[in-house]
């Protein structure tokens, strides 16, 4: 509720700078009180409906403030505030009072007057600084201007070698994003992860070690690699089919601890939170490699258990060749299909995410009604991500630096907050037949997406922003619950190695031993 009187006091302040009436203002502020909703654009769209017809020429003015939203540095959106302007001045500058006051009215003047489409914090410092010359106060705008680098800079930049900081951030919002998908993640409906990288680097990726003269140049190569190539990534890379490339080398029970005991070593060399996969199985990738499938077991034995590690089978048989006891596991499912282990608990068919974009089904599903409505708007938004994700692909295949990368065949992973918590926007108690059905749908509409829990707390902070409650991420679930919920779950957790062959069984894609 304060949350909604909140709105509508802010309504009620642009009104009156609207020069409409007291009694205008009073008699719509009644009704915007009594709908009860907290939907801001329902609440404008309603204030502007009526306004139009009690007061047509104020309500010109209030439309003209209505378009008027800043884009802040911090990725959301806010109705613009001429106070924020004479805030920031008087904070930065020696500058008089009455004259700042002077200088942000001209300000928003301007901006009314100019109908701009994208107006960010940096653009109004930009008119504000032009202002402060035509007066000739160049010293106070020397004191509140920006310093950065020249859009032309940072695009040469970024066409010859990655390249990071503030200023590309910048520029891809300006630039690089598509402007409708630009706007749903600073409204919060989505949250474009990494948009510092998103016109140079893929999100994550997996390496495939690659047997050397020895055991010692085998491992190093791969670890050399991992911190050559960090760079060209958002997250740190994985190593996939290490414990294969070091298996010739391990034919004895001595030679696997060995070769497990300098993997451990050499893996403290790299960025932390890297992580190596460990196959008791034959990955097709790694076909010329199947002879040595039970040293590269013996290797991953020494190893499982231990932070870092991602132990990949195709069958529950897989776990006989390993000890599990006492020990917790984090597992991918390879039965229905073969999967590179990524890092942040991501998983693909190829060896990179491209892309990975957070819905925020909370804001989609507020004041939708039913059901019907919400489903309409969550294509609405995977209509706008597949735009998005043309656009990344064609940056990401203009880099030359990228070209070993097989940037056409990476996947795009979306993050869902959680799917059975949805289902409280509608007047029903059926939560898991609407999770199964907003599961399915959810299939339906990304056929050839990765689909996962939320992948980062920033996309969770910032989504309870937007929708000014609680969120919760498509976290994994114990046992039962996995098992009855089915295809809503991303995840589970197992106590046993029969729960864990249960998982194996109905197809769960993750799962964690806790040991």
């Amino acid at each position: 509720m304060e949350m909604i009187e909140e709105r509508i006091q802010l309504i009620a302040k642009e009104l009156s700078e609207s020069n409409a009436t007291q009694w205008t203002i009073t008699k719509i502020i009644k009704a915007l009180s009594e709908m009860n909703v907290q939907n801001e654009k329902k609440l404008r769209e309603k204030a502007l409906q009526m306004l139009k017809e009690l007061d047509p020429n104020a309500a010109n003015v209030f439309e003209r403030f209505s378009e008027m939203r800043v884009y802040s540095t911090n990725e959301t959106v806010k109705g613009f505030n001429r106070g924020n302007i004479i805030t920031s001045l008087l904070k930065e500058t020696s500058i008089p009072r009455t004259v700042g006051e002077k200088i942000t009215l001209e300000v928003e003047n301007n901006i009314k007057d100019s109908k701009i489409s994208f107006l960010t914090a940096g653009l109004i410092r930009e008119l504000v600084n032009a202002k402060l010359i035509s007066y000739g106060l160049d010293e106070i705008r020397n004191h509140y201007t920006r310093v950065g680098e020249p859009v032309f800079e940072v695009k040469k930049k970024l066409d010859n070698a990655p390249y990071d900081g503030e200023a590309v951030r910048e520029y891809n919002i300006l630039l690089a994003l598509p402007k409708n998908a630009r706007e749903m993640h600073f409204e919060g409906t989505i949250h474009i992860e990494d948009i510092e990288g998103f016109s140079h680097r893929p999100f994550a990726y997996s390496f495939i070690a690659s047997k050397k003269e020895t055991l010692e140049k085998t491992i190093a190569g791969a670890m050399k690699t991992l911190v050559q190539k960090r760079k060209y990534f958002y997250l740190p890379a994985n190593i996939y089919g290490l414990s294969f490339a070091c298996a010739p080398f391990a034919a004895s029970e001595q030679k696997a601890k060995h070769a497990a005991e300098l993997i451990k070593e050499f893996a403290q060399v790299p960025e932390k939170g890297g992580i190596i996969s460990l196959e008791l199985f034959t990955p097709s990738v790694l076909e010329e490699m199947a002879e040595y499938k039970l040293n590269a077991a013996k290797i991953s034995d020494y190893l499982v258990g231990e932070e870092g590690y991602v132990l990949g089978v195709d069958t529950k048989y897989c776990l006989k060749l390993i000890g599990t006891k006492g020990k917790t596991i984090k597992i991918l499912n390879n039965s229905s299909e073969e999967y590179f282990p990524l890092n942040n608990n991501l998983f693909a068919p190829t060896q990179g995410i491209d892309l990975f974009v957070n819905i925020n089904l909370e804001k989609i599903a507020q004041d939708t009604g039913e059901e019907k409505e919400f489903f309409e708007r969550l294509r609405i938004v995977s209509n706008e991500i597949e735009i998005l994700k043309k656009t990344k692909k064609e940056l990401l295949s203009k880099k030359s630096y990228l070209k070993d990368l097989n940037v056409e065949e990476m996947k795009t992973g979306i993050g869902f907050t959680s799917i059975m918590k949805a289902s409280e926007n509608f007047e029903h108690d059926k939560k898991l037949e609407f999770a199964n059905k907003l599961a399915r749908e959810a299939n339906r509409i990304f056929p050839e997406d990765l689909l996962f829990g939320l992948g980062s707390e920033k996309a969770k902070e910032r989504f309870q922003g937007a929708s000014k409650k609680e969120i919760f991420s498509q976290e994994a679930l114990d046992f039962e619950e996995c098992l009855s919920s089915k295809r809503c779950c991303f995840t589970g957790k197992a106590t046993s190695i029969k729960e864990v062959n249960e998982l194996l069984d109905n197809k769960v894609k993750q799962i964690e031993l806790l040991g």
